[in-house]
Order: structure tokens, then sequence, then C-alpha cells
């Protein structure tokens, strides 16, 4: 028998993500992205890229928790960042944590210059 409890994969166009970017600018990224992911995106030469792997990790976690983006869960409720490896870790907002019961997710990201990737699970 299995402990997950939920899968969720996502995967995303890069040139559509940095098109929204262009057109809302900082409102769009400060609703989507906390402080620390916009401080680790902004350190690279195309931003966009890890911002797209980003908001592919956040749209499979919500998938793989059932629920999707609405009154349960908001974009800002999960953060994603890095071991010292670089391996990419899933953290959610004590809120989010109490709602699904301190869930273990797993994460993996992948992207190409075009597309953006993750899958995600939930234990």
């Amino acid at each position: 028998m299995t402990n997950i409890k939920g899968i969720g994969t996502d995967i995303i166009e890069i040139e559509r993500l940095r098109l929204v970017i262009k057109r809302k600018g900082a409102p769009f990224l400060e609703k989507i992205f906390t402080e620390a992911e916009r401080k680790y995106c902004i350190k690279f030469k195309d931003s966009t890229i890890h911002y797209a792997a980003r908001f592919s990790a956040k749209e499979a976690i919500a998938k793989a928790l059932g629920t999707g983006f609405g009154k349960d869960l908001s974009f800002l409720d999960i953060e994603i960042t890095n071991d010292e490896k670089g391996k990419p870790l899933a953290k959610l907002s004590k809120e989010a944590e109490k709602k699904f019961n301190k869930p273990e997710i797993l994460i993996s990201i992948s992207h190409t210059d075009a597309l953006a990737i993750t899958f995600a699970i939930y234990q």
C-alpha cells in the first residue's frame, strides 16, 4: 500500500510567461512569487526561465493537493526553494500546512529554453 495522496504535473511555455511578465510587471510577480523566490530568480541572466519553473511547480503542487488555486490555496501559500545541492524544495505557508495536515511534498523540476515542467507528489 502506498502513502501517496496525490500527484500533479504542469508544463508551461516560457515565452508565454515572459509576455505576461512584460505586460503586467511587478504586481503580477508579487501576486505569484514570494520575496525569496523573486530574489532567487533575478540572480539569473534570464530570470523568466526560473520564474516559469517555479510557476510550474506551484501549479503541479496545487494539482497534487487536489485543490487548484482559489479560496483554499493561493500562489503565495507555496514557496519553492533549493537545498544546498540545488534540489528543489516546496514549503507551504503555516495556514496551508494546517489545512493539509502538514503534507510532505516532493517535486522534480526541469526546463529547456522553451518549456518548464514539474512533477509533484503529495504524501
